[in-house]
């Protein structure tokens, strides 16, 4: 009976060390929301600098047009420049991205969701995979923010969030006009991994609580 008690303390030990090293959590300081700062705060509605983000390798600017969905304390519109890249005369697709950091995290167990919105249409990719979130033609992808989720594609260290943004009427003749994109209450999770040096003092621990118990039995 002893034993047994003895087998079963040292497998409750080895649960409750695994659980306490496999908890998933937010990461809050690897993926932002568009229009936002170095300090995270957001930026002027128009033309202030998003430190995140990039549009085909620039520096993405924030755009305000009143048809959009109304910014808020955690987010802003995006653009190519301060007009919503306006000038064009031609349908346009622009790629927005940004990266995060898994290096110390199981990126199986990753995922983002959140909120976006696009003018006029795009799909989000995910290290170059399309990851199956459009938003199609249409006001009702600006006049308000849809739902996403994202819980495949991920890697081990540097990942690539992208959206393929078009900018332009299904009808060619008229110009473009403004286009944009916004994400709001992105969040990324992940389970943490344990430091080796970490996980070798666990185990020296249970190790010893191994030994301890084989010597009380062997008194008993």
């Amino acid at each position: 009976m002893k034993k047994n008690i003895g087998k079963s303390s040292l497998v409750m030990a080895v649960v409750l060390g695994v659980s306490t090293y496999s908890n998933a959590g937010v990461i809050s300081d690897q993926l932002f929301n568009t229009g936002i700062d170095i300090g995270g705060n957001v930026v002027a509605s128009r033309g202030g600098v998003d430190s995140h983000w990039l549009v085909d390798g620039d520096t993405a600017i924030t755009y305000k047009h009143r048809a959009y969905a109304a910014n808020d304390s955690d987010s802003r519109w995006i653009s190519v420049n301060s007009k919503g890249g306006n000038e064009t005369t031609a349908s346009t697709t622009y790629t927005y991205e940004t990266t995060f950091d898994l290096t110390g995290f199981d990126a199986s167990t990753a995922s983002i969701t959140g909120l976006w919105g696009a003018d006029n249409y795009g799909s989000i990719f995910l290290n170059g995979n399309d990851t199956g979130n459009f938003l199609s033609f249409g006001s009702g992808a600006f006049r308000s923010l849809s739902h996403f989720s994202i819980a495949e594609y991920f890697i081990d260290g540097i990942n690539t969030l992208s959206v393929e943004l078009t900018n332009g009427h299904l009808n060619p003749v008229h110009d473009p006009g403004p286009g944009a994109l916004r994400f709001d209450e992105l969040e990324l999770q992940a389970t943490a991994v344990s430091e080796p040096g970490t996980l070798a003092l666990f185990s020296l621990g249970l190790a010893g609580l191994y030994c301890s118990r084989r010597k009380q039995n062997k008194v008993n």
